[in-house]
């Protein structure tokens, strides 16, 4: 494709200025020939070069002039085509860039999580062995906004799960997935953060955390299904609405190992804690 400014490749003023330059035509005469055929002054032609459409007659003059083939001046529609499929490339490149961008912030965040889940695990100081963090209901928000950042993870909620490595632990908010264990108010568990989407299982449920224009910010419970960048979140319960999420909007995906239902008094001192969650 021809990398020229199309501002200058369309323009008719500079075509005829180089074509004139290039074949020494602008001596010996040869401007005031060329004024006089086309009924104008040597100012008149020198004035041409400074128009980006010649005008209809003055074009097909100079072409039986100089005997130039006949689209040797472009057509001033091509130019606006050849704009609009510029901007969609660069659009197209802008795109990638953001993806890239996108993928390589999440694979970090990726790294920082495992990094918090194994020094929970190792940390000497963790004399209370907690391996589970755990993310209540009121701290969808923070969380969305915060989970790359090991600091407000060091922050949340532990608790212990026997024979349990480092792990999350996220309230399930809806009925969702109640059919298969995900009662809302119980936790559901995962230490398998999911890095390649393309292996995410079906009739596996998992917990997504988004961040989306249209469904705001949140974590829910679902089966999902992946392609070309796009996720479907969808419950066994046909009465509930299917969720669609770009590869952009969504933050993080969990593969659910079990289902917990806490004891009231732990499960309300949790939901203490969790509204005290004022990190900014």
């Amino acid at each position: 494709m021809n990398t020229q400014d199309p501002s200058e490749r369309y323009h008719h003023g500079k075509i005829l200025k180089d074509y004139i330059i290039k074949n020494n035509l602008n001596r010996k005469g040869g401007m005031n020939r060329l004024a006089l055929a086309l009924h104008m002054s040597r100012q008149g032609v020198y004035g041409l070069y400074k128009q980006e459409v010649i005008k209809h007659y003055n074009r097909q003059a100079i072409i039986e002039y100089f005997d130039l083939p006949d689209d040797f001046f472009p057509n001033p529609d091509e130019k606006e085509d050849e704009y609009n499929l510029m901007f969609r490339e660069y659009v197209n490149a802008k795109m990638k860039i953001e993806q890239l961008e996108d993928d390589l912030n999440k694979a970090q965040a990726r790294y920082t999580t495992r990094l918090v889940m194994d020094n929970l695990v190792y940390d000497p100081e963790n004399k209370e062995c907690h391996n589970v963090h755990v993310i209540m209901g009121p701290n969808t928000e923070n969380y969305v906004q915060h989970y790359f950042d090991p600091l407000y993870l060091d922050r949340l909620t532990k608790m212990i799960i026997p024979n349990l490595q480092g792990a999350f632990a996220f309230e399930v908010g809806d009925i969702g997935m109640a059919e298969v264990g995900g009662l809302p108010g119980s936790l559901a568990l995962s230490n398998d953060l999911i890095e390649f989407y393309e292996n995410i299982e079906e009739n596996t449920p998992y917990i997504i955390v988004y961040n989306s224009l249209k469904y705001g910010s949140g974590i829910c419970c679902r089966y999902v299904s992946y392609f070309r960048r796009k996720f479907r979140l969808f419950s066994p319960n046909k009465s509930i609405s299917d969720i669609e999420l770009s590869q952009f909007e969504v933050e993080q995906i969990w593969e659910v190992k079990q289902f917990l239902e806490l004891p009231e008094e732990q499960y309300r001192k949790f939901l203490e804690d969790s509204v005290e969650d004022d990190f900014r």
